[in-house]
Formats: structure tokens, C-alpha cells, sequence
């Protein structure tokens, strides 16, 4: 039975992972970011935090369509054009607040609005690389689930990104309730499927493999419609591209609690890094937890851990969020536990692709739309 293959996994992983991430302190209300930068985590504080051909065959269109042709053409905007339109950086106008700079909401004499993030000038050297690195990376990428570099500016002291502006916020602030509004079990799932969408196009059909590195709530930009669109690409990176090669050794980078634990005991990063960040997001779209709740006891602190214990004893249903109300049967539940659970499994080796985490979400989902019409022609028979 997978869950009983599971329990074995996790006992490993829960043994190494939790008791040192419980033990850190961390403000409960702010992602924290890992990274080699003075406030942040080098390489080797982070290994002891955890102490504890890779191409698939081409998959169905359907996986790699991008985005339709859209309005959201490259502009070609000076600095002079930005400071106006931002009417000098102006706070009343600013929408994020981020380790990279704040972003901005603009819009364009034709109405369209614009998201500016600028770099601070605090880290403006030191942040060199990594907007190099996510400017050429969003160059060569467009899907409908990633969000669209528009332009950009590397001028004197500025340095700007400029894309298409998401108006309704993050994964993070609507779980949070921030928006007035709770996010239904359908709406949690297509959020789920859309960011499993926008990986699988990373990973498999990119010019090159690209890896995310940094897949969190904070980083899910919602449209009205609760579309889901991946965001912030700063610590990305190309994945192997020589067929006998699976991994890349760098770094480690990316946030607490959602980092891949192989990754952080080894330096060597696979797209399977992007799935086990998945899986840690995929509990928090269903559970409405933080990775890791540093308010809650020593048992519950751990989001992974504390759902995987109540799975394992058939609980499913206390993991869902408490806020929300709509009625879910249990088979429907388990499957997608089953799906996070094994994306967070300890090896590489025993975590689904993406494009097979889709798969298995999109039959989810055709499953809970067919429980749905059942009951409905019941409840009017």
C-alpha cells in the first residue's frame, strides 16, 4: 500500500529534518530566504539545519502549450520613463517588499498595468547575479502559468525588472485571508494543477531544463480568475543538459522548510529539488499552514511531519484547513495526500516527475468533478 511505503520514507526524513528546524528560530510571519548573503544562510549552515539522461519523452500538447499570443508585448521603457510612471518610486504605489527590492504597480498610457521590481541599492552589488540570471532566464521562457518578462533596465545604479503586473496578490496572502475572501477546495486545486503546470514547462520543455529553486506561496501570483502564475525566477537555474547527467552541484539556495533535503546535505541540485518544493506547497494549498509554524507546539510545528502523522493514521481530514467548508470525500483527500507525500519523499529516486504529478492531478480532479455531479443529482432527485 503507498501509504504504508510511505511511513517508511518518512520516518527517515522526519528523524533528520525536524528536530533542528523546530529548533531554529524564525519569525512565523516572513519567509526566510537561503542564501550566501549577509542576513541569510551560507551553504554549510544550511547542511547543518538538515543533519538528519533526464529527459522525459515528449508528453501530450497539451503539456507545452504557452501561453496564447497575448498584448503583453516587450517595452522598451528608460529610466527616466520608470521613475515617471512610478511617479518617483512613489510608497503609495509600491505592491512587494522583497529581498531582491520592492516592486511597484505602474501603468502604461494605454491602461495596461505593469509590475516594476528595483533592485536595493543595500545588496545592488551583491544582487548582481541573480537578476543577470533571472533576466536571461525569463527571456527564454513563456507559459500561461509563468509571469512575463516585459523588460528590463542595467543602468548606472538602477536595476529594474519589469513584467506583467498579477492583481490579485499571492497564494501566501489569500491563505492568509488577507484578501477577504477563502479559497475554495476547487479553486485550491486548479492553483495546485496550474503551478504543477508551469514546473513540468521548466523542466521538460524549455530550451533548457530549468530549475525554480525557490517554489513557495509568496512566489504564486494569483489573476482575478485565481489563475496561478510562478514568480520570481532570481535563483533559478539551467538543470543538466548532457544526457548522462542528472544533477548540477551549486550552492544551495531557496527558503526554510521548503528546500529539498538531499539538496542541502549534498549541493547537488535536480529538477526533483522543484518537486519536493511542490509537494511542502502542495500541503500548504490544502492544510493553509507554513512549512514551518513556529507558534504551534513542538508537535505541530513542523507542517510535513504533523501531516504525515495524521495520514498515517487515517485522519485526513484534520489536515485540511479549518476555514474551509466545502464538503470533500476522503478517497478524493488521500489521493492528493498520497500525490504531496510522495513528492516530499527523502530521495530523489522515489519522488514523481512533474509531468506525472500533473497527470495524476488533472484524474483527481476529473474524479471529484464526477463525485460532484452524482451528489447534485441526488440532492434534486
Amino acid at each position: 500500500m503507498v501509504a504504508a511505503t510511505a511511513a517508511g520514507m518518512f520516518l527517515v526524513c522526519f528523524e533528520s529534518l525536524c528536530p533542528c528546524f523546530g529548533s531554529r528560530r524564525m519569525d512565523g510571519s516572513e519567509d526566510h530566504v537561503l542564501a550566501n548573503h549577509s542576513d541569510s544562510l551560507n551553504s554549510s549552515e544550511m547542511r547543518s539545519i538538515s543533519e538528519s539522461p533526464f529527459r522525459v519523452p515528449a508528453s501530450p500538447s497539451r503539456f507545452s502549450l504557452s501561453s496564447p499570443p497575448s498584448r503583453n508585448e516587450s517595452l522598451n521603457l528608460s529610466l527616466e520613463h520608470v521613475v515617471k510612471l512610478t511617479q518617483n518610486f512613489a510608497p503609495t504605489l509600491m505592491i512587494g517588499d522583497g529581498y531582491f527590492g520592492k516592486v511597484y504597480r505602474a501603468e502604461l498610457r494605454d491602461g495596461r498595468a505593469i509590475a516594476i521590481k528595483r533592485a536595493k541599492k543595500e545588496h545592488f552589488v551583491s544582487l548582481r547575479a541573480e537578476f543577470s540570471n533571472e533576466v536571461a532566464l525569463l527571456k527564454s521562457i513563456e507559459h500561461k502559468n509563468l509571469v512575463q518578462l516585459l523588460g528590463y533596465i542595467d543602468k548606472a545604479n538602477e536595476r529594474i525588472i519589469i513584467t506583467e503586473y498579477v492583481s490579485n496578490g499571492t497564494l501566501r496572502e489569500h491563505l492568509d485571508g488577507l484578501h477577504g475572501q477563502v479559497l475554495g477546495f476547487n479553486q485550491r486545486l486548479e492553483i495546485a494543477i496550474d503551478v504543477a503546470h508551469g514546473l513540468t514547462y521548466l523542466h521538460l520543455y524549455a530550451e533548457k531544463p530549468i530549475i525554480h529553486r525557490d517554489v513557495k506561496s509568496s512566489n504564486i501570483l494569483l489573476t482575478e480568475g485565481f489563475r496561478a502564475k510562478v514568480a520570481d525566477f532570481g535563483f533559478a537555474r539551467t538543470g543538466p543538459t548532457d544526457p548522462g547527467q542528472s544533477q548540477i552541484e551549486t550552492d544551495v539556495r531557496g527558503t526554510a522548510g521548503y528546500v529539498d533535503p538531499e539538496y542541502l546535505r549534498t549541493n547537488h541540485l535536480t529538477i526533483k529539488s522543484d518537486v519536493y518544493s511542490y509537494g511542502i506547497l502542495l500541503l500548504e494549498i490544502l492544510s493553509g499552514r507554513r512549512p514551518i509554524e513556529v507558534r504551534r507546539g513542538a508537535t505541530e510545528r513542523i507542517t510535513v511531519r504533523w501531516a504525515f502523522n495524521k495520514y498515517n493514521r487515517g485522519n485526513v481530514r484534520d489536515i485540511l484547513d479549518p476555514m474551509l467548508t466545502d464538503a470533500v470525500y476522503e478517497d478524493i483527500l488521500n489521493k492528493i495526500f498520497d500525490v504531496a507525500f510522495q513528492c516530499v519523499a527523502p530521495t530523489r529516486e522515489d519522488r514523481p516527475s512533474m509531468k506525472e504529478v500533473v497527470e495524476r492531478l488533472w484524474k483527481i480532479r476529473r474524479d471529484y468533478t464526477k463525485m460532484q455531479r452524482i451528489a447534485e443529482l441526488t440532492l434534486n432527485s
